[in-house]
């Protein structure tokens, strides 16, 4: 599984939890952290933007996360692509590897639209659709690549 090392910007609170750790559905699930992937461009000139559900204590930083999911959105009705990560190495999360396990912990469209819309500052965001692991592992990989190219930074 690839791994990334994420700089976190920001984070908040979510629903998202197993069944059995969500003993109230809007306030105990873990934090998702907001940032990016440095050694990275996307085709719009920018790092590559992720979501980390992570563990407590979430605070702004670096962690190394694999990617889970690529959400396709669009923000203000632009175009905008995100992975979805987990903490890399983190017991809590090793049944998370693709999609579906994402949404078996209550991480569904409707979820990730929330979690964005409040990241997002006042930004209208939707969900238009999403990929599995190998589809975020193939975006941040692309995005890799552009960027050794482009700066001339290999790794």
């Amino acid at each position: 599984m690839m791994e990334v090392t994420v700089q976190v910007e920001a984070t908040v609170g979510s629903r998202v939890a197993p069944d059995h750790e969500l003993a109230h559905p809007v306030l105990d699930g873990f934090p998702v952290g907001e940032g990016f992937v440095g050694d990275s461009l996307t085709p719009d000139g920018e790092p590559a933007d992720v979501l980390v559900l992570m563990e407590e204590p979430a605070l702004p930083g670096t962690a190394r996360a694999r990617p889970v999911a690529l959400l396709h959105a669009s923000v203000d009705g632009q175009p905008v692509d995100e992975v979805v990560c987990v903490t890399a190495r983190d017991p809590r999360f090793e049944e998370i590897t693709d999609l579906p396990g994402l949404q078996a912990w209550h991480c569904d469209d409707a979820a990730l639209e929330a979690l964005l819309q409040r990241l997002g500052h006042g930004r209208a965001w939707q969900v238009v659709r999403c990929e599995g692991a190998a589809g975020a592992e193939e975006f941040l990989s692309d995005a890799h690549h552009t960027y050794e190219r482009l700066t001339g930074c290999i790794d």
